[in-house]
């Protein structure tokens, strides 16, 4: 059974605040919607119902459903859409600009119970959940839920595959993908 894809996105001004030193916000929203349409493409490529979790109203791709957060906060929103998902869940960062439909494969082909597709940084940029775990997004995360998947007794495997590996969360993440968006004053 394919899991159900959440994408959780954030737009408007205050969508990737970390770059307003680099972004207006009219250049901050364009890169937002258009990782997110990229995002999309790949996980509905992969054949995944797929549901865009926002704060705000969008307008999504066709394919994609749009629910609102439920829970203030990444992991309370991500958290209340469990419930209406269920397992098995794949939750995709929508800031990947080098997503291939190789790295949802990759993950996909893990047996584990839950499969933790880590960033750079240590994050977690994607997270297979065939059982539920309790959603830690943040800083250290990828060990955060690989920790508490064992504890519960889970199976875990841990990735690093290119295009869950790279986000653009800064100005290093911004500069590692200029190409993705041309035109950007860096």
């Amino acid at each position: 059974m394919l899991p159900t894809a959440l994408i959780p996105i954030r737009t408007g001004r205050t969508a990737k605040r970390r770059l307003a030193h680099v972004l207006g916000p009219d250049e901050r929203d364009a890169l937002v919607r258009s990782l997110f349409d990229h995002v999309a493409a790949v996980v509905l490529e992969a054949g995944l119902r797929t549901v865009a979790l926002t704060p705000g109203s969008i307008q999504p791709p066709d394919g994609v459903e749009v629910w609102p957060d439920e829970g203030a906060g990444l992991n309370r929103a991500v958290q209340a859409a469990l419930l209406r998902t269920g397992v098995p869940v794949l939750v995709v960062h929508a800031d990947l600009p080098l997503l291939s439909p190789a790295d949802v494969d990759c993950v996909l082909a893990s047996e584990a119970d839950v499969v933790i597709a880590r960033s750079e940084d240590g994050g977690t940029n994607g997270l297979l959940m065939r059982r539920l775990i309790t959603p830690a997004f943040g800083s250290g995360s990828a060990t955060l839920h690989a920790s508490g998947a064992r504890g519960a007794g889970l199976r875990v495997h841990v990735l690093d595959t290119p295009g869950f590996a790279t986000d653009v969360d800064d100005e290093v993440g911004l500069s590692a993908c200029a190409a993705f968006f041309p035109g950007t004053r860096l």
